[in-house]
């Protein structure tokens, strides 16, 4: 423990400890502070690395897979609801462009609180890690700013990209039966970002394996984003309409996590602390800014990687076929949100081995994961390309015909990444994230170079074809560096 804290023994004797409680928490004083106060490091969860893995899978799956399917449903309403193709892939590209620009000024500070609380939760140094809680809302409070002007500034390039490199000649893009233009309403809905502060909440559950929150949490979206578009059905609200339902289920569930984060960080007796403390100071942690950059960089690149295909699609198709393309992305997404919860659940335990420096483990068990990801991820694939036609067939119209096998290419292509995913895990584990740096910018460089590339046919499935190459290339780089990595770990 750090020497500014102390450890008061005989903790029966004030009744904080006992037999029949003996998970309550440590009672620690500050020398920087005369009161005593309880903190409570303990995980959630008592299972061993399995029994973890697997619970927390199980819990992170269900709901990804609940909110999965209530998402299919609330696109298949959506669609019947609005008058064309059009209007459904201008709703879809509203949300993805504010997504876009929300990723790519995040700072995904949750990594850090997770790499570098690690330690000060084994040792119950409760004044660095409330450091280090202070900075990440300090990052995410900064990210949420910073994304929201981008957004703002950048949309006027984004129309002179549609005029200059689109295919489509048609004015359906650029005002509404309300009135209304496209900027007024990607600039108003964009202003839900400045609520979108998530990081920090994401890296304290993840730390303390609380990840039952997380799973209450990915349930509210989709469940306001049903039940509101099913009224919009019903009463016929139009796009306007939808578009307001949409606006709200991302405000709710933003501030659902934040409410839950506040509990448990009071909870947990950290939050005087963390209001006291003073952000993280590079001699107290020399390794975290230089950590937060790289995995600045790194997200940065895989959140282009994985919102640049709708942004490039409306460019260069238009609305109508964005709609086609979202569907088929959603369906994928059916294997992707598996593969990232997987990942939200692998990456702790592999800080922890990363900690302990067990490398034979940790290497066993990301091969192991690969594996599993990759048979799970081809499998849908199979069964997605047996059955989506008829599936589709009876959700949506024949304009949607096309949505079917650009849906089993796209989830080839996730199932690929998948496969890679474990090893992007020890790059960060091992505090090396310009590995993973490297490999998703050769990868995302291939991606966009081949989709613009094969895209001049004007045939949808380019961006399948280029998504599976850029892939496969990303893939390789990752494994074959964390491998080299390992090795160069282990020797003496």
């Amino acid at each position: 423990m750090d020497g500014s804290f102390y450890l008061l023994n005989y903790l029966d004797l004030v009744g904080l400890q006992s037999r029949d409680n003996p998970h309550c928490a440590p009672l620690i004083m500050s020398k920087r502070h005369t009161e005593t106060t309880a903190f409570d490091f303990s995980r959630d969860s008592r299972l061993g690395i399995k029994g973890r893995m697997l619970s927390n899978t199980g819990m992170l799956g269900g709901a990804r897979l609940l909110s999965a399917l209530m998402g299919v449903a609330t696109l298949i309403l959506a669609a019947k609801t609005l008058s064309n193709n059009a209007a459904f892939g201008t709703l879809l590209f509203t949300h993805a462009y504010m997504l876009f620009f929300s990723e790519i000024a995040s700072v995904q500070i949750w990594q850090a609180i997770i790499r570098f609380g690690s330690d000060e939760v084994k040792s119950e140094n409760a004044q660095r890690l409330s450091a280090l809680m202070k900075t990440g809302i300090i990052f995410d409070l900064a990210s949420a700013v910073v994304a929201f002007i981008l957004a703002v500034l950048c949309f006027d390039i984004f129309l002179w990209a549609v005029s200059t490199f689109s295919f489509e000649t048609d004015t359906e893009l650029l005002s509404f039966d309300s009135g209304l233009t496209i900027k007024q309403i990607v600039w108003a809905y964009c202003t839900v970002i400045l609520f979108r502060q998530l990081n920090i909440a994401i890296g304290i559950f993840r730390l303390f394996d609380k990840f039952s929150a997380l799973a209450i949490r990915s349930l509210v979206m989709p469940t306001v984003r049903l039940v509101g578009v099913t009224l919009a059905y019903y009463q016929g609200w139009g796009f306007i309409g939808i578009l307001s339902v949409w606006y709200l289920a991302s405000l709710l569930s933003y501030l659902v996590l934040q409410i839950l984060t506040f509990i448990e960080v009071k909870r947990r007796g950290f939050l005087t602390l963390i209001l006291r403390e003073k952000i993280c100071k590079s001699k107290d942690f020399p390794k975290l800014y230089a950590f937060v950059s790289k995995t600045y960089i790194d997200s940065t690149v895989s959140s282009v990687n994985a919102y640049f295909p709708a942004l490039a699609i409306m460019i260069i198709f238009g609305p109508a076929i964005l709609a086609i393309y979202r569907i088929a992305e959603e369906i994928s997404r059916l294997l992707s949100r598996g593969i990232s919860l997987f990942e939200q659940v692998l990456f702790p335990e592999l800080s922890r081995m990363a900690a302990d420096v067990d490398f034979q483990t940790l290497l066993k068990t990301s091969v192991k994961s690969s594996i599993g990801i990759g048979v799970i991820g081809f499998a849908i694939s199979l069964i997605v390309l047996l059955f989506g036609d008829a599936v589709l067939e009876v959700a949506f119209d024949e304009s949607f015909a096309d949505a079917s096998t650009l849906a089993v290419m796209l989830l080839v292509a996730t199932s690929i990444i998948g496969i890679s995913l474990p090893f992007f895990s020890i790059f960060y584990a091992l505090v090396r994230p310009e590995a993973a740096i490297t490999a998703r910018l050769i990868g995302g460089a291939s991606f966009i170079s081949l989709f613009f590339i094969f895209s001049r046919s004007q045939d949808i499935h380019s961006i399948g074809w280029a998504a599976i190459m850029g892939a496969i290339i990303e893939a390789n780089c990752a494994i074959f560096m964390a491998r080299k990595m390992i090795k160069s770990a282990k020797a003496p």
